[in-house]
């Protein structure tokens, strides 16, 4: 093996440095620093990403707190309207129900009227029939003819002294 003879080293040695100046030379002058300047550029394309992303994240709050009040504001319209639509309704059903009971009342009071009436004009028939039965029963079994204003004076004194 050559590179181990002890009389090859001095020019092995030259050539080593030689090879490794000029490979250093080209490594430090053309290779490293398009390293350095793609690295550097990187380096400042995720800086600007970074502020980007952060002014984005920022921008991001800030529309979602708006995004928040604005659905705040709409809830409390929503409830507001709501409470106003539900006290119109309970105000509109409380007239319509009071409208309704004065119907009703109205119509009671005139049933009850065609009851007293309906009533009254039975009982005046009754009188009239029983006035004309007390007449006839007068005229068959006492033979006196009896009128009917007698009958009825004679049926409403009975009336009296029997309340």
């Amino acid at each position: 093996m050559p590179q181990l003879e002890v009389g090859t080293y001095a020019s092995q040695i030259f050539w080593l440095i030689v090879a490794f100046s000029t490979l250093y030379w080209l490594l430090s002058r053309k290779a490293l620093p398009r390293v350095a300047e793609i690295l550097e550029a990187r380096q400042d394309r995720i800086a600007v990403d970074l502020d980007q992303a952060q002014r984005l994240r920022h921008e991001a709050e800030q529309a979602l707190a708006a995004y928040e009040e604005s659905i705040a504001r709409a809830r409390g319209e929503a409830h507001r309207t709501a409470a106003e639509n539900q006290a119109r309704l309970q105000a509109e059903a409380a007239r319509r129900q009071a409208e309704v009971d004065l119907a009703v009342g109205r119509q009671i009071r005139e049933a009850e009227a065609r009851i007293r009436e309906a009533r009254d004009q039975a009982l005046q028939e009754l009188e009239d029939g029983a006035a004309v039965a007390a007449q006839a029963a007068v005229e068959r079994i006492a033979g006196l003819k009896v009128t009917k204003k007698q009958a009825q004076a004679a049926l409403r004194q009975i009336k009296e002294e029997a309340a």
